[in-house]
């Protein structure tokens, strides 16, 4: 799938053309209209999920010895 040549015109930054639809909006006058933009899901903090993890790793280890 890595193989053959890069045609970077093949691509589109859609980002890229929402940020300058934006300004030019926002230049003519235009108030934008923003959407709060809801996590789907709760993240956990890294340090715990890492902490749990390691907790679980040791309790393997007790359980193998």
């Amino acid at each position: 799938m890595l193989r053959g040549e890069f045609n970077p015109k093949e691509y589109k930054d859609e980002y890229r053309e929402r940020v300058m639809e934006f300004i030019a909006k926002k230049a003519k006058g235009h108030a934008p209209r923003l959407k709060a933009v809801k996590p789907k899901r709760q993240t956990a903090a890294l340090d715990n999920v890492l902490a749990k993890s390691i907790e679980s790793l040791r309790k393997k280890e007790k359980r193998a010895a």
